[in-house]
């Protein structure tokens, strides 16, 4: 099976072109994960997957989906929808400027240079504006965070220090605490560094781990501090893997901008 390896800002995918449906049947649930194993074969954050528009009236160029590590499928990614978009233009699929569906909706993509891309999400929604959420045994004191839907859900914390040691002890509890809903959310601990720059550190679900950075989260946590007057919009993201990323809204929404490449392309014998 031919793919792509690509990065986004730190988060890396295997972008596999299905738009002929050839791979139906073959990309399943324990295929995916078996490819996204780390060290026992590529290795990646999660698999995307280009496939034809399902509304030909959409407008849409083609529509992406997207599995998480453990080979479930996610609404959305955003790092990994603006990775999608450069390799549907290097696929000729879609041009510099382009229109595409995922689970979570239409979106509008802008290839700038040879490594920025800016993605326009769909619109950010609050969900719980003031989260209380107790760890008993695990931290003295209540995390007080914010619930946002930016295609996934996200439990946004602003603390005064996020290296602190807490993130490690508490994010794979909290990503599954019952406040966060059925399927619990992503847990970011953002830092704030100034009005317009923030640090971030993101667990995300499926992956069950930190990962290096994540798109949507960034959206969620910029939009959050907009609102809680924490923050000016546009505003430059930091994550954990030191490549920097920037949110804000503009007259066609908000959007996230930043490093989306090819890494290298193969075959994988698998799966």
């Amino acid at each position: 099976m031919r793919f792509m390896k690509m990065t986004g800002a730190g988060n890396d995918f295997i972008a596999v072109n299905n738009a002929a449906g050839a791979l139906d049947g073959v990309l399943t649930r324990s295929s995916i994960a078996r490819m996204c194993r780390r060290g026992l074969s590529i290795g990646a954050d999660g698999l995307l997957e280009l496939r034809s528009a399902s509304d030909p009236h959409s407008g849409a160029d083609y529509r992406m989906i997207y599995y998480n590590s453990d080979g479930g499928r996610a609404s959305m990614c955003g790092n990994g929808g603006r990775c999608m978009a450069r390799f549907a233009m290097m696929e000729g699929v879609a041009g510099s400027s382009q229109v595409f569906e995922s689970d979570a909706g239409l979106h509008r993509a802008m290839i700038l240079d040879s490594c920025g891309v800016r993605l326009w999400m769909t619109d950010p929604v609050m969900i719980e504006p003031e989260l209380q959420i107790h760890l008993p045994g695990a931290a003295p004191d209540p995390f007080h965070g914010v619930l946002v839907d930016t295609g996934v859900p996200h439990l946004v914390i602003f603390r005064e220090n996020i290296g602190d040691g807490v993130f490690e002890r508490v994010a794979a509890s909290l990503r599954r605490h019952a406040a966060t809903g059925r399927d619990g959310a992503n847990v970011d601990f953002v830092e704030l560094d100034g009005r317009s720059s923030i640090l971030m550190r993101t667990w995300e679900r499926g992956v069950e781990g930190e990962t290096l950075a994540c798109g949507t989260g960034a959206v969620a946590a910029v939009f959050a501090g907009v609102r809680l007057g924490l923050l000016d919009s546009p505003c430059r993201i930091v994550p954990t893997g030191g490549v920097p990323m920037s949110a804000g809204r503009d007259d066609d929404g908000w959007w996230l901008e930043g490093e989306a490449r090819a890494v290298y392309s193969g075959d994988t014998v698998e799966p």
